[in-house]
């Protein structure tokens, strides 16, 4: 099964300027919270779904997969909460016999822009971080003079966390082979010797990394062999094209009134 990692060092996108790809999706991100029409944050969504579709061929984990449908079920049901509980003029009534549910026309349009947005900023983001690996970003931050503190946070975070993630999984499954989870009574108690064993595994594996850093003379600076692209100036004019485009798109949809009278001229 792939991980996001491997994803991302496999995307075509890869090569692309870590802050460059931050920038643009920075600026799709902003129009579509913005924005006051819910056209801009759908050209949002199929903008960064068609990115998203180049890098990866939509071809994700199970996880991730399972952590995007629930995702997208926690927004239906936060824009229908919307949607009933906002005033306003009745668009639909449904009547349950025992309570009847009235869906304002005000409600609806929010509901319907909180859910956008939200779709947006996820697909934008996960094609972000599905075509930018993480120790590139990272060094790419260097560009902008981010503290050597927080690079140092970020690298160590995220490389150890796959040895942790692989010892929870080896203990997971000992504990299955041994009928850890069969009944709620032994799934509980499993449970709790898990999070324990995996803190103390944790510090464990602290310790011991730090004398594995120590001995290769770390001085809390990861060289890469392979420096990523650096930030250009045409980055920065793509980001800003783009956010002036949704935000003019966003002005005329409002306001039409001077689009029209330049027709007419």
């Amino acid at each position: 099964m792939q991980t996001i990692d491997e994803i991302a060092y496999g995307s075509p996108f890869r090569d692309w300027s870590p802050l460059g790809k931050f920038l643009l999706a920075l600026s799709i991100l902003v129009s579509s919270l913005v924005a006051s029409s819910v056209v801009v944050p759908l050209l949002g969504f199929l903008i960064g779904f068609a990115l998203l579709s180049y890098s990866t061929g939509l071809r994700f984990p199970r996880v991730i997969v399972l952590a995007l449908l629930n995702g997208l079920l926690i927004f239906l049901l936060g824009a229908a909460v919307i949607a009933l509980v906002t005033a306003g003029e009745p668009l639909w009534t449904i009547d349950l016999g025992f309570i009847t549910l009235n869906f304002s026309q005000e409600g609806v349009r929010q509901g319907t822009m909180v859910f956008l947005r939200a779709v947006a900023g996820v697909t934008v983001m996960l094609f972000f971080a599905t075509s930018t690996p993480l120790p590139m970003f990272a060094n790419a931050l260097r560009q902008v003079r981010v503290p050597r503190e927080i690079i140092e946070l970020t690298v160590l975070v995220y490389r150890y966390s796959f040895l942790l993630l692989e010892q929870m999984e080896t203990m997971y499954m000992a504990a299955d082979c041994r009928l850890g989870f069969r009944g709620y009574r032994n799934k509980y108690r499993t449970t709790a010797r898990l999070a324990v064993g995996v803190f103390t595994r944790s510090l464990d594996m602290a310790e011991r990394s730090q004398v594995a850093l120590d001995s290769r003379s770390y001085r809390g600076v990861f060289h890469s062999y392979r420096p990523p692209v650096k930030l250009s100036a045409g980055w920065v004019v793509l980001s800003l094209a783009v956010l002036l485009a949704l935000y003019t798109v966003n002005q005329l949809i409002m306001d039409p009134e001077p689009l029209i009278a330049l027709i007419r001229m």
